[in-house]
């Protein structure tokens, strides 16, 4: 089985000011690593920029797989991320919102399939095929997960994926963070140590800026 590896060194990052972070370093192929701090100490801008969505000040981060670095598409397609600031289409349904990051993607998948894959995140076949802009928060939420899974990643990068959730859709989150690193590494940042269950690794953001 081919291992993938999430690795950063030396990342910094500051919009004005001190750093968010700097001086970063962390090496992930499977377990969980849990990202705490404060609200604005960096936790969602350190996982975009993991994510690939933001340049870092300084620093580097690379996936590689078996040692061999990923770029492009195949870099892309081995990360899953989903975040509160995730665009969805409200116009479309569950269904067409995954089947169009598909198509964007260059990969066609059937609707079967993708009714699959929102099951597993609790959306049914209903849910699936109502517009988004009808959808609680806690479906939206839902939804960000299904996108994050599309590609069946071995690295997940969620932030807040507990928000506006209630006790069941928890509860999926905490079943498909189980099953994603047995067989990968999931990086969950958060400020609700509820969200975390025995995480293998930390990286604690301080206020200051300062990573630990």
């Amino acid at each position: 089985m081919l291992t993938t590896t999430l690795a950063a060194e030396r990342l910094e990052h500051r919009f004005s000011g001190p750093p968010l972070f700097s001086g970063l370093h962390l090496r992930l192929s499977s377990g969980l690593l849990a990202v705490t701090g404060r609200n604005g100490s960096g936790k969602t801008t350190l996982l975009k920029i993991l994510a690939g969505l933001r340049r870092p000040a300084d620093g580097s981060v690379r996936v590689e797989r078996d040692g061999r670095q990923l770029i492009g598409a195949q870099r892309r397609l081995a990360l899953g991320w989903a975040g509160p600031d995730l665009s969805l289409y409200g116009e479309l349904t569950a269904l067409e919102n995954l089947r169009f990051f598909r198509s964007a993607a260059g990969a066609a998948e059937s609707s079967p399939e993708l009714l699959r894959r929102l099951a597993e995140t609790g959306l049914g076949e209903d849910a699936a095929r109502r517009p988004v802009e009808e959808f609680s928060t806690g479906m939206r939420q839902r939804l960000r997960l299904a996108f994050a899974l599309l590609f069946d990643p071995p690295i997940l990068l969620l932030d807040e994926p507990m928000a506006g959730l209630d006790v069941e859709g928890r509860e999926v989150v905490e079943r498909v963070v189980a099953r994603a690193r047995t067989r990968g590494a999931v990086v969950i940042a958060s400020n609700d140590e509820g969200d975390f269950d025995a995480p293998e690794q930390r990286i604690e953001l301080s206020p200051a800026g300062a990573a630990t």
